[in-house]
């Protein structure tokens, strides 16, 4: 999941992407000048530029009531050739994923609920989308009944347009229905016991995670104990080990009126040896201002690693605090205000230390968090249907434009190619990019450099020789990871997308951080596509069938 604290900004990476977009349009007017030249000669210039004039007047001077009726005709057809038969698919899978899911009975975690309702949208109204968005116009254009519109006097923009709006109608109707029946099907099946888990908790994560060593000096990280996943560092028990959480920018006004800060933890628990297996392993929680070098003892709680009740590892600390200086009953106890007296700078800093010796626990910087008051599981449950609703929106957008200069067939491989990527390997793109972009160079090396290796048989650490064959390889990847940056800033960035995780596992979907990046992402798609789709429709030869 995505995890941010503040509002999505667009970084350099978005304007870069926002530049790249431009600058396709202008590489493409450009491949449209030079196709001119060659086709009319010196007269070339002159047809591009009454061609784009034209366009330009058509993509602004629109008429909402024709984009209007094409919608509705669009919305009719789609009615006509049983489009909304996927709600009927829709209710057949939650008649029998009860089967799938286990008996009601048994003590169970809602999570497996909410995941299959939310994937089940995904699935089917992805694949109808693609299938509404992408074969409409070719559909339209192999039966000839879209001769009957092009001879009105109504813009090719306003039918693209007009065909968008109501294919997003249609979409837009079949989610709302699916949404509401799954999510009245959600509270009908999850177990009684378990209800307790549908909330919407809102976290405030930290800034920063530092940790002490054994000996308390200051350390990168913690303790390694060989688990192949480096997500958490782990703390060693019964020492002077810490992991300390820094929080910046709290609502001081908010903590004031509730009184109290809530915290939760989802620590991970290692043992080196077994011990009371009936009882979880420990930890201190203390807070620390390093300016006054004052700890704070708040008290010593379980991990409950594996409990499924989400309130079980949410410890509610009181803003005025009572502790004592040693471990001596008779000593005077001291009172302290966590805002007045524990924050320096805007800044909280809380410390965990391991209780058991030889014992660890592992933390990373989202293990511990700052509970804001919960909201209700429709919110989050609404959210995330939103999200799905914008991506929906997306694939309308790319699959109408794409239809108007291929057939259907391609135009679904191509739209459905595109999300794909942008699920999948998105990530790891940006990931080889980034390390290309610190290190000037990529583990094993670029395409050709990796074929090398492989019929070399040389692992990714070894150097290559110093000679001319090296220069070429290098020369040619170094034009592969031009083609990976371009491919990148055209592909969407899709885990924003991806927002499911958050009402399974009982969070709030995050404005800022999810959905506000998928809806700027999704409108800066418009513009370019409506333009592509435009001119492609444009010089479309529709008396071909």
């Amino acid at each position: 999941m995505v995890v941010e604290n503040q509002l999505f900004q667009p970084g350099p990476a978005f304007v870069q992407w926002l530049v790249t977009m431009v600058a396709c349009i202008v590489v493409a007017l450009l491949v449209g000048l030079a196709g001119a030249l060659s086709s009319y000669g010196s007269a070339g210039p002159r047809m591009a530029f009454s061609a784009v004039s034209r366009g330009i007047k058509d993509l602004i001077f629109l008429s909402p009531k024709r984009i209007y009726a094409i919608a509705i005709l669009t919305f009719k057809e789609a009615a006509r050739r049983k489009a909304f038969m996927i709600g009927f698919l829709f209710l057949l899978l939650f008649m029998f994923g009860g089967w799938f899911l286990g008996n009601t009975d048994l003590e169970k975690p809602a999570k497996p609920y909410v995941i299959f309702v939310i994937t089940s949208m995904n699935f089917l109204l992805i694949l109808m989308t693609l299938l509404v968005a992408c074969w409409g116009i070719p559909a339209d254009i192999k039966a000839r009944s879209l001769h009957t519109v092009v001879t009105k006097p109504v813009r090719r923009s306003e039918i693209l347009l007009g065909r968008m709006l109501g294919y997003a109608s249609v979409i837009t109707l079949v989610l709302l229905c699916t949404s509401v029946v799954g999510y009245f099907w959600i509270l009908g099946k999850v177990p009684e016991n378990a209800q307790k888990q549908l909330i919407a908790r809102v976290p405030f994560y930290s800034t920063n995670l530092t940790f002490l060593d054994r000996n308390g000096d200051s350390a990168r990280t913690g303790i390694n104990v060989g688990d192949i996943w480096e997500y958490r560092s782990f703390v060693e028990g019964g020492t002077k080990a810490r992991a300390r959480w820094t929080f910046e920018n709290l609502d001081l006004a908010q903590l004031r009126k509730a009184g109290k800060l809530r915290i939760e933890q989802s620590f991970e628990a290692f043992r080196t040896y077994k011990g009371n297996v009936r009882q979880q392993l420990r930890y201190n929680l203390a807070f620390f201002n390093p300016e006054k070098n004052l700890t704070v003892p708040v008290g010593t709680f379980q991990v409950e690693e594996h409990n499924v009740n989400v309130d079980a590892a949410t410890v509610d600390i009181p803003l005025d605090l009572t502790y004592r200086d040693t471990f001596d009953v008779d000593a005077p106890e001291k009172t302290v205000n966590v805002i007045d007296d524990l924050m320096h700078d805007g800044k909280l800093v809380m410390e965990v230390s391991a209780l058991e010796p030889q014992q660890y626990i592992g933390v990373a910087q989202h293990d511990l968090f700052i509970r804001l008051p919960d909201k209700t599981f429709l919110a989050t449950y609404a959210k995330s249907c939103l999200g799905l609703w914008l991506l929906l929106m997306l694939i309308v957008i790319i699959g109408t434009s794409s239809s108007c200069f291929v057939k259907g067939p391609v135009a679904t491989i191509l739209t459905g190619s595109l999300i794909f990527v942008g699920f999948v390997f998105r990530g790891q793109i940006d990931k080889t990019l980034g390390e290309l972009a610190k290190n000037q160079a990529v583990l094993g090396g670029g395409s050709f450099e990796s074929v090398y290796r492989l019929l070399t048989q040389m692992n990714q650490q070894s150097p290559l020789p110093d000679n001319m064959g090296t220069d070429v390889i290098k020369f040619l990847d170094q034009g592969v990871f031009g083609m990976l940056r371009v491919v990148n800033a055209l592909i969407p960035d899709l885990q924003y997308y991806s927002t499911s995780e958050y009402p399974a596992n009982g969070f709030d979907v995050p404005w800022g951080a999810m959905l506000l990046p998928s809806l700027l992402i999704t409108l800066a798609y418009l513009i370019p596509m409506v333009v592509l789709g435009y001119f492609s429709l444009q010089l479309r030869e529709l008396e071909h069938k």
